[in-house]
C-alpha cells in the first residue's frame, strides 16, 4: 500500500463479480443508508455462476467456467459467518455440503447456498461493525451439494500425490482408485463394491446416481494425472463444460436489514441476475471483463485520482462504474419492504 503511494499509482484490485460488482452494490447501499441515517442490522449475499436451467441437467446441475479444481477444493474449505450476534463456524474437510440452505428469494429458480470463507471481516472492511448478522455464501441449484457431498465422503477432493496414480504402468479405473481409498481390494467384485460405495456415502441415492452418472463406479480409466483432485477435476471438466448453443447465468442477491431512525425495519434487497449470449459473451465474462475494463479506462483517464492500492468500495469509484454498466445492459434491481415496526 505505502509503496503504491509513494511511487504514485493505483492500483485497483477485487475488480471483477465476486469480488467486485458485489462490493460495489453492498458498498452503495451501505452508503446510501447512512445517508438516510440508517443502522446497518444485517447484511446477507450469495453470489453463483451457474448454467441457465435448461443447460443444467447433469447431477451437479453445474458447469464449469472456471477451474473445476477450485469449485472442489472450496467446497472442503471452512467457514465462518455472523447470525444474531453468535458466531458460526463450519469446520473445513466438507462441513459445508452439510451447511446448505433452500434459497427462495426468486421462486422460479430452485437454489440453495453455503457460506463463504470468513464472512465477519466484512464487517471493518465496509464499516458495519454493529451488524447482527453477516454471511456471504455461494449460490447452486438443489441437488448441487448432495452430489458433492459423495465426493468429500470418499475422500475424492484429495491434492496429496497418490502413489497408484503416478506408478500405474497401464490405466487406472474408477473402481480400481475407489477401492484403494476404501481400503479394498482391486479385486472386488462389483456387488460389494458398490455396497461398500453406498456406505460411505451414507446410503444416499442421489450421490450413488451421480458416480454412476460419472462412469465412477465401473471400469472406466481415469484421466491421467498425480493427484486424484487432479483426475476427478479432468473428468468434470470434460463432462461438464458448456457445449455450443449453451449459455451460463450470473445471480448475485444481496439482502440487508436497515433500521431508520423512526424505527421502522427496512429490508433491502439488491439482484443482478445476467445471461450469456450465444455466439457472444458469457455471463460470466460479461461480469468480470466488464467492471475491469471500465476500471482501466478510468485509470487511463485520469479519473480514479486516489493513489494506492485500492478497493471499488469508494464513491469515486463505484458511483461511475456502476453507472456503466448498466448502460451495458446489466439489469441490478432494487426492492424494499417495511418488515416491522417498533
Amino acid at each position: 500500500m505505502s509503496r503504491a503511494v509513494e511511487a504514485g499509482v493505483s492500483l485497483v484490485n477485487e475488480m471483477g463479480l465476486d469480488p467486485g460488482i458485489d462490493h460495489m452494490l453492498a458498498q452503495e447501499c451501505i452508503d446510501q443508508a447512512k445517508a438516510d441515517g440508517c443502522a446497518v442490522e444485517s447484511y446477507v449475499s450469495y453470489c453463483g455462476g451457474l448454467p441457465a436451467p435448461e443447460c443444467s441437467d447433469n447431477p451437479l446441475r453445474y458447469k464449469f467456467s472456471w477451474s473445476p479444481s477450485g469449485v472442489l477444493l472450496a467446497s472442503i474449505s471452512p467457514a465462518v459467518f455472523l447470525r444474531d450476534n453468535q458466531l458460526v463456524s463450519i469446520p473445513g474437510g466438507g462441513g459445508l455440503m452439510d451447511a446448505v440452505t433452500p434459497m427462495e428469494f426468486f421462486p422460479g429458480f430452485n437454489f440453495e447456498g453455503y457460506p463463504n470463507c470468513d464472512s465477519t471481516k466484512y464487517a471493518e472492511l465496509y464499516d458495519i461493525q454493529d451488524t447482527h448478522t453477516l454471511l456471504r455464501g455461494t449460490l447452486r441449484y438443489k441437488g448441487f451439494c448432495r452430489a458433492m457431498r459423495g465426493f468429500v465422503k470418499l475422500g475424492l477432493i484429495n491434492s496429496e500425490p497418490c502413489p497408484i496414480l503416478r506408478n500405474a504402468s497401464s490405466p487406472v479405473t474408477w473402481k480400481a482408485i475407489l477401492c484403494h481409498v476404501m481400503g479394498l481390494p482391486a479385486s472386488t467384485s462389483s456387488d460389494v463394491f458398490e455396497a461398500a460405495v453406498y456406505e460411505r456415502v451414507d446410503r444416499d441415492d442421489c450421490s450413488m446416481d451421480s458416480l454412476k452418472w460419472f462412469g465412477m463406479l465401473s471400469d472406466d480409466p481415469i484421466p491421467h494425472a498425480d493427484s486424484i483432485l487432479t483426475a476427478l477435476s479432468r473428468l468434470l471438466e470434460a463432462k461438464l463444460s458448456f457445449g455450443s448453443g449453451e449459455r451460463d447465468m450470473i445471480v448475485l442477491r444481496s439482502e440487508f436489514g436497515l433500521r431508520h431512525p423512526t424505527g421502522e425495519l427496512e429490508n433491502k434487497c439488491v439482484s443482478l441476475v445476467v445471461y450469456g449470449e450465444n455466439g457472444r459473451f458469457s455471463a460470466m465474462a460479461k461480469t468480470i471483463g466488464y467492471p475491469v475494463a471500465i476500471a482501466a479506462r478510468m485509470l487511463l483517464d485520469g479519473e480514479i485520482c486516489t493513489k494506492g492500492v485500492l478497493l471499488p468500495i469508494s464513491k469515486e469509484i463505484y458511483v461511475p462504474i456502476l453507472k456503466r454498466l448498466k448502460d451495458e445492459g446489466m439489469n441490478i434491481t432494487t426492492t424494499s419492504t417495511l418488515v416491522e415496526y417498533s
